[in-house]
């Protein structure tokens, strides 16, 4: 008895009013942040002055320092790297992401 109390527990906390899973959302809100911290890196020129509209980028990621482009760069992986642990967390690499992984 207790088991199956425990268990509709368990659903009812794992899936939103909305019938989401909070664990999705997560993962979606994860995969859409390394996809615009890659986009920022690729795009940042430490040797170029950083624009009006890259710094309002930056800013969303609450990075302020915007004269030292290795500070920006360090901040930025930092981030990168923080949001790809958490999403492993999350949802664990596939075998076939492994292999794809570490053929890079």
């Amino acid at each position: 008895m207790q088991n199956k109390s425990l268990e509709r527990d368990h659903q009812k906390a794992s899936v939103s009013p909305a019938g989401v899973n909070p664990v999705d959302e997560t993962v979606v809100r994860l995969e859409a942040r390394i996809k615009k911290l890659g986009d920022i890196c690729n795009e940042l020129n430490p040797y170029a002055p950083v624009s009006d509209e890259f710094k309002k980028r930056l800013r969303e990621f609450n990075i302020m320092e915007f004269e030292d482009p290795f500070k920006i760069t360090n901040a930025l992986l930092r981030l990168l790297e923080d949001s790809i642990d958490e999403l492993h967390q999350l949802r664990p690499l596939s075998p076939e992401e492994m292999m794809k992984e570490n053929l890079r």
